[in-house]
């Protein structure tokens, strides 16, 4: 095999020119430029080429073959057979065959081409006695039919590159809507694999194609071994984030798409028990049975220095085996190919420690107990002291999120157990931090509102916005052993013990308030992060949707509900915050003299508005200009308004 760059070489003395009987005019520039380098020409046309291979291809033992991209493979096979060498001459230069034998786009470079002694040893690629030249696709794949014009165009410029994008996009989700796992054998000359595919690309001389660009490695033509790609989903979810990864412009990927497989091999046959549609180069077949074969160096043909500069030739005698992401349990292949579910489903075997830990977190260990009453303790003093770094220790310390993970899953899967041993705990631990909190809230000799404490009683949907993802990345965190070392900021992010002591502390004081305003808190988180860890272990799969249905019924019942109650704290905070935004931007004129309000807090108790605000200027209103404020302020916002005003000097 020839490398690097190509110098002039002989021409073959004698030659056959194979020709259809339509491409006379192309016929005569072969004759013209065979007769000035003095070429004996035997014509044949196609048909009788065809008819009678082997009486023609023993006049001469090299042919040049006038081609299309249908008949490039039937020269191609009959060569392998015959052993006469080949040269190329494109009748549509803008074609596939062109582009993957970098076949010079000049017709008289490449008639010089085909007509030259220099004939080299290829590989060819066969799908049960097919010649295969560009490369076989099976199944339903995202790739388009590369003997498309919008495929064939795609690199001309970026609009037919966005034209060709489109058309794959729509290629794709008409796939997506038709999709079908099949439960096949796939078998080398050393291994055998019985899994579940969606599809399978096995590239030749196509290397450009979208499929190879979804390798994490290169690829050679001239390797003695055939790439195929295998595609084999577990989900609807993997497919598609498959789908956006062959939409990427990319030469190629960093690592293999959880939705790709990759096998380098001479030899692989693919056994299904019913036929399976694909196509060699576009043209359509079906079979029970496929076998590829690469026969290494098995035609001589002569090829361009174009072709030399993209494929290396090299032996090479060993398999590349990328196949950890094939679906091989017999489980999770009866379970896709019955259904292709939207989640990937987490097998018994990927989830059994899982299980095992989420089990341990529902019961009420003494340590449970131990941490729940310490960080109560330090939660409460925290609240007292106005201090916010002591407070954050007791939310690392509080051992809450571990039961509210376990009845999550315990509702996902509709485990009776696991839910009622995690609401024991939960509720043991609730009475431990109430308890714990009010009987300081009655010891400590003063009751004194910190900011600590006021900032948990006026809970809105923000606290159950930050409750759900605190849910999905604590539900995350225990499905993902590396990431458990986070938990730590998801309990710090929640705040579960902070609010369960200021209800304490509401018990000890007898502040119905404090009461119903930490409480709603607390249960918004609870219902928050249980509701959110459940939809994020079953976007892992631990739970098929049809089993999950009762338990997200129940989950979107208690998030509703919970809901209410938030959206109209949070509709009263809007109006406050109005409220005061329109009376601080807003100058009045109170009987000739122009006020400015600053510093305003406004609270609104039944109908009426309760504003606080303070005036600055070079002396006090007068009554009667407080009552004209206060009149202006009425109107404005059509309510009764209790309007309290401090004066500040200005000198």
């Amino acid at each position: 095999m020839k490398l690097g760059k190509r110098i002039a070489h002989e021409f073959f003395q004698k030659a056959l020119v194979i020709h259809p009987a339509d491409q006379f005019p192309l016929l005569s520039k072969v004759h013209s430029f065979a007769l000035t380098h003095e070429i004996e020409l035997i014509d044949i046309s196609e048909d009788e080429f065809f008819e009678r291979p082997g009486h023609y291809a023993d006049q001469t033992g090299h042919v040049v073959a006038l081609v299309t991209d249908q008949t490039a493979s039937k020269y191609i096979d009959l060569a392998k057979t015959m052993g006469f060498s080949l040269g190329f001459v494109p009748i549509n230069t803008g074609g596939p065959l062109s582009a993957w034998f970098r076949l010079p786009k000049d017709i008289e470079s490449a008639i010089r081409l085909a007509l030259e002694d220099d004939p080299e040893e290829i590989d060819i690629l066969r799908c049960n006695d097919e010649v295969v030249l560009g490369m076989l696709t099976l199944g339903e794949t995202p790739f388009l039919n590369q003997r498309s014009s919008t495929y064939l165009r795609r690199e001309q410029s970026l609009w037919r590159f966005t034209l060709y994008w489109l058309s794959l996009l729509w290629h794709s989700l008409q796939n997506l809507i038709k999709i079908k796992v099949e439960p096949v054998t796939l078998k080398t000359e050393k291994k055998e694999f019985k899994t579940a595919i969606t599809g399978l690309v096995a590239i030749e001389n196509d290397i450009d194609c979208a499929a190879a660009r979804l390798l994490d490695t290169s690829i050679s033509v001239q390797d003695s071994r055939v790439s195929v790609v295998v595609i084999s989903p577990k989900s609807v979810v993997q497919y598609l984030a498959f789908l956006m990864t062959t939409l990427r412009r990319r030469a190629s990927q960093a690592r293999l798409p959880a939705a790709i497989s990759y096998i380098k091999t001479r030899v692989l046959s693919i056994h299904s028990r019913t036929p399976m549609k694909y196509y060699i180069d576009g043209r359509p077949r079906k079979s029970e049975n496929i076998c590829l074969e690469l026969y290494p160096r098995a035609v001589r043909v002569n090829m361009s220095d174009a072709y030399h500069d993209r494929h290396e030739a090299k032996d090479d005698n060993k398999d590349t085996m990328k196949v950890d992401n094939l679906p091989q349990s017999a489980e999770r292949i009866a379970m896709i190919a019955k259904h292709l579910p939207f989640f990937t489903h987490a097998l018994e075997d990927d989830f059994r420690e899982l299980f095992l830990q989420v089990r341990e977190s529902a019961v009420a260990h003494p340590h449970y107990i131990a941490l729940m009453v310490l960080s109560s303790i330090v939660a409460t003093l925290g609240l007292f002291l106005n201090s916010t770094a002591v407070i954050i220790g007791a939310m690392v310390l509080a051992p809450l999120m571990a039961p509210i993970i376990a009845i999550a899953m315990g509702l996902l899967r509709s485990d009776r157990n696991i839910m009622i041993q995690s609401a024991q705990t939960i509720g043991i631990g609730v009475l431990l931090g109430l308890i714990t909190s009010s009987l300081l809230a009655w010891m400590v000799p003063m009751q004194e509102l910190t900011t600590e404490i006021t900032a948990r009683v006026q809970p809105t949907l923000l606290d159950l916005g930050v409750a759900i993802a605190c849910g999905i990345a604590g539900a995350y965190a225990y499905a993902r052993a590396t990431v458990m070392r986070s938990l730590p900021g998801v309990a710090i992010a929640v705040a579960l013990v902070p609010p369960l002591c200021v209800a304490g502390i509401g018990v000890g004081w007898g502040n119905l308030t404090m009461i119903s305003g930490a409480g709603l808190l607390l249960l918004t988180n609870l219902v928050g992060i249980a509701g959110a860890a459940v939809l994020t272990f079953l976007a892992l799969g631990y739970a098929p949707v049809k089993r999950a249905r009762r338990g997200l019924a129940v989950t979107a019942s208690l998030v509703g509900a919970i809901a209410i109650p938030l959206a109209f704290a949070f509709a009263s905070i809007y109006q406050n915050w109005n409220i005061e935004r329109d009376t601080q931007q807003r100058r009045f004129l109170a009987l000739g003299q122009t006020v400015q309000l600053n510093n305003i807090s406004v609270s609104i108790k039944q109908d009426t508005i309760y504003i606080s605000a303070d005036h600055i200027g070079s002396e006090p209103l007068t009554r009667a200009q407080l009552l004209e404020l206060k009149r202006q302020l009425e109107e404005r916002w059509e309510s009764d308004v209790v309007l309290e005003i401090g004066f500040r000097h200005r000198i």
